[in-house]
């Protein structure tokens, strides 16, 4: 792989944007402009297509067309990794926007596609490595973002929209305020189970996780 000097200009880790890859072209939502757009492997393309400025690549570039990298600006930076690894393009391209410094990331994805892809890259979210670092994963009209013990649910403009939680572990503790269906910490919460799905935020909502992790993840109720 490139090891480009990730701590050197022009790199501004303020806003992060990481525009995942797949066979869909992603929707891009409404959103401050971000500082620092990072494509993941095919990402490139639909970074091109939605009319982004991209600084980054990262993957084995096994799925963008390779005339797209033959002709790259020589301004952007190409972070290319063996076909053989053991982590996804999304996963290369969270870890490179945490190398340069990048306090919040937003993801953008089509989704569909492969459904491995779709599982993994929700799930990658909640490993280790991410969980407690502000990210959101945009797909759609839809947001996910993984919470554990002292995380906030820091969405905007949720108020109406339904919201899902998907337990990831056992024994998971959360309450929950402003939800149609609230939870309290004495509730069980199986991991995997739907007892969280499909719930309606009516008031600006509160989640409290003493232990355990989950996902959230919020739609707009016309999906």
């Amino acid at each position: 792989m490139t090891s480009p000097d990730v701590g050197a200009p022009p790199f501004d880790p303020t806003r992060v944007l990481v525009v995942d890859g797949g066979p869909h072209l992603p929707v891009m939502p409404s959103m401050p402009t971000p500082t620092l757009v990072i494509a993941a492997d095919k990402g490139f393309e639909h970074a091109q297509a939605l009319g982004l400025k991209v600084d980054v690549v990262v993957g084995d570039f096994d799925s963008v067309a390779p005339e797209h990298v033959e002709n790259v600006d020589p301004g952007v930076t190409l972070e290319r990794h063996g076909v053989d690894k053991d982590d996804s393009d999304l996963a290369l391209a969270l870890r490179f926007a945490y190398r340069v410094g990048a306090e919040h990331v937003d993801i953008i994805t089509g989704g569909n596609g492969r459904l491995d892809h779709l599982l993994v890259g929700s799930l990658l979210l909640a490993n280790s490595e991410n969980l407690g670092r502000s990210i959101v994963t945009h797909c759609g009209s839809s947001r996910l973002v993984a919470l554990g013990p002292g995380q906030s649910l820091a969405l905007e403009n949720i108020v109406g929209c339904l919201i899902s939680l998907i337990s990831l572990e056992d024994d998971t503790r959360v309450s929950t305020q402003g939800l149609k269906w609230n939870l309290a910490l004495t509730d069980s919460f199986p991991p995997f189970s739907s007892l969280g799905l499909s719930n309606q935020i009516l008031d600006v909502p509160t989640l409290e996780i003493s232990q355990g992790s989950l996902l959230a993840i919020i739609s707009s109720p016309d999906e």
